[in-house]
């Protein structure tokens, strides 16, 4: 893989002041570690730590650090945690590796599913269910990426990581995981239950369904209703008792 350079410049203040400084003219703090050396604190220009991490290689990027700090000009190092102020998507802070050419590091590597499954002709869904891969490798053999084919498989076909042969890498992640497979067709929908009641509900024994309670109670005020107007109309034949009967004179 080749190399990218990245500019740095040592700093001799820390503390949340001095970050603060840096960050208000326009660089980003940061430090470097790595085996057998005492973090080093640097600082370096954001534009081209973004322009690092959107490259296709993103994080997995071998760089190869330029400064006027002869203790890291020429060091070889790659970039291993960054943060990103949410709000304003400035680079907060940035954390460098270095590393060496004899010694193996931990990287994560995006799978690639190259061809059309058979299966996806006959109604199926390619399912992608594990995107990259952690392996273990020498820095100048990090792989941009793995290449699957999937061409050959059928509904109901899977792979695992086990499946994939890498003899230059050791691979890290689970090997009985699957990372991609070809899901039969949905079935269609069940028939959707009547409005208001509950799938799998049975009524109690007697009871009458939700639906016809309403019209039996709309029944039942119409009939209290009724014996109340008829308590109130005249008896046929006679006159409504409006006015008082005169008394008779002794």
């Amino acid at each position: 893989m080749a190399e990218t350079e990245l500019t740095v410049e040592s700093r001799q203040a820390l503390g949340k002041e001095e970050a603060g400084r840096l960050r208000r003219s326009g660089k980003v703090p940061g430090v470097l570690y790595g085996p057998g050396m005492q973090p080093k604190p640097i600082f370096t220009e954001p534009g081209q730590v973004f322009k690092i991490l959107n490259s296709k290689t993103g994080k997995n990027t071998l760089l190869k650090l330029k400064s006027e700090d002869k203790e890291l000009d020429g060091k070889r190092a790659m970039i291993r945690e960054h943060q990103i102020d949410a709000l304003t998507d400035r680079l907060l802070h940035i954390d460098l590796m270095e590393v060496t050419k004899d010694r193996r590091i931990k990287v994560k590597i995006p799978i690639e599913l190259l061809g059309k499954p058979v299966g996806v002709d006959k109604g199926g869904t390619v399912e992608e269910l594990i995107r990259e891969l952690e392996i273990s490798c020498l820095p100048d053999e990090i792989p941009e990426g793995i290449k699957v084919d999937i061409s050959q498989l059928e509904i109901g076909d899977a792979l695992h990581v086990k499946d994939l042969k890498l003899e230059k890498f050791k691979v890290l992640t689970d090997p009985n995981l699957t990372f991609v497979t070809v899901a039969a067709p949905q079935k269609e929908e069940e028939a959707k239950p009547a409005v208001g009641a509950v799938p799998g509900e049975v009524p109690a024994e007697g009871a009458a369904p939700a639906e016809a309670a309403a019209p039996a109670a709309e029944a039942g005020t119409e009939a209290e209703k009724k014996p109340a107007e008829a308590k109130e109309a005249p008896a046929k034949g006679k006159e409504p008792a409006t006015k008082t009967k005169e008394r008779t004179k002794k």
